[in-house]
């Protein structure tokens, strides 16, 4: 019976991983290389937009100027085959030192990358929950991406293994509550770096370039020392309210002194500093009775 058992295990986690699989069997061709919708490279994305103009009325006659795309790299991360899976699908790779997350696809979205055994050793430590912390008081958009290997079962655990409730040692439960510590974190995971380059690919469509110089600045010594003027228990109240974002929150804190203060201010004047559909979602917030 017990060999029944783990064969109809196996057969359900295989069945789990196939079913999850992130790019269809016919896309894993010899070169390695994305569908044509997938890829990031230059002349997609101007093929891209022709079609998009003549699909919508025009003739293509007018020139198409397509921006390559780029992603900034902590330059630990060229350990791993990522960077340059990224640099041959035509994304231009921008090596900075990172205090804050290992890629920084634009102004505000950060992604902190990890394997199955860093992940592990992370959550152990303690080490990934001061990561998710730094991300969230750095980027409106953190993100943790799980990168699995290929050739193992695509999960943290088979259906087998699942336990009815938390434990202090399950990997699962510690993320889980890393997730429930930080609900702003969003949580991706990959089967392989192929698969990475299309959720980047979705992830930075339509957004702006981020700037290599803004982006590791992130996090330094100059930064801390310029928040450290400020109480970080006020801060994170501050940041959590409706219409404050990573790019506004600080001209609220050099307006008022206490959020006492700032409960008083009027909607003209907060329109003054965050401008005004921020300031009507805060006002609204600070002024609704419970």
């Amino acid at each position: 019976r017990s060999e029944i058992a783990a064969e109809i295990v196996a057969f359900e986690a295989l069945i789990l991983a196939k079913s999850r699989m992130a790019l269809p069997s016919e896309w894993e061709c010899h070169a390695q290389q994305l569908p044509h919708q997938l890829r990031l490279d230059e002349t997609a994305s101007a093929d891209a937009n022709i079609s998009s103009l003549r699909g919508g009325g025009g003739r293509g006659r007018f020139p198409v100027v397509a921006e390559q795309p780029s992603v900034i790299v902590d330059m630990r991360e060229f350990r791993s085959a990522l960077p340059n899976s990224l640099h041959l699908h035509g994304v231009a790779v921008r090596p900075a030192t990172l205090e804050v997350g290992d890629y920084v696809l634009t102004s505000d979205l950060v992604v902190e990358r990890k394997s199955i055994s860093d992940l592990i050793s992370s959550l152990a430590s303690g080490r990934l929950y001061n990561q998710a912390e730094s991300m969230l008081r750095s980027y409106r958009r953190p993100t943790l991406l799980l990168e699995f290997d290929e050739n193992r079962h695509f999960g943290l655990c088979t259906h087998a293994e699942l336990a009815a409730d938390l434990s202090p040692n399950s990997t699962l439960s510690k993320l889980c509550l890393l997730l429930l510590h930080f609900p702003r974190l969003r949580l991706l995971w990959s089967r392989r770096p192929l698969h990475t380059i299309a959720i980047f690919d979705a992830l930075k469509r339509g957004a702006a370039q981020p700037d290599v110089d803004k982006a590791a600045a992130v996090g330094t010594h100059a930064e801390q020392e310029a928040g450290a003027l400020f109480n970080m228990t006020p801060q994170d109240m501050l940041r959590a309210m409706p219409g404050v974002h990573s790019h506004n929150y600080r001209r609220l804190m050099n307006a008022v002194t206490n959020l006492h203060e700032l409960s008083t201010l009027s909607l003209a004047r907060l329109a003054e500093i965050i401008g005004s559909q921020n300031a009507r979602l805060l006002h609204t917030f600070l002024h609704q009775t419970a």
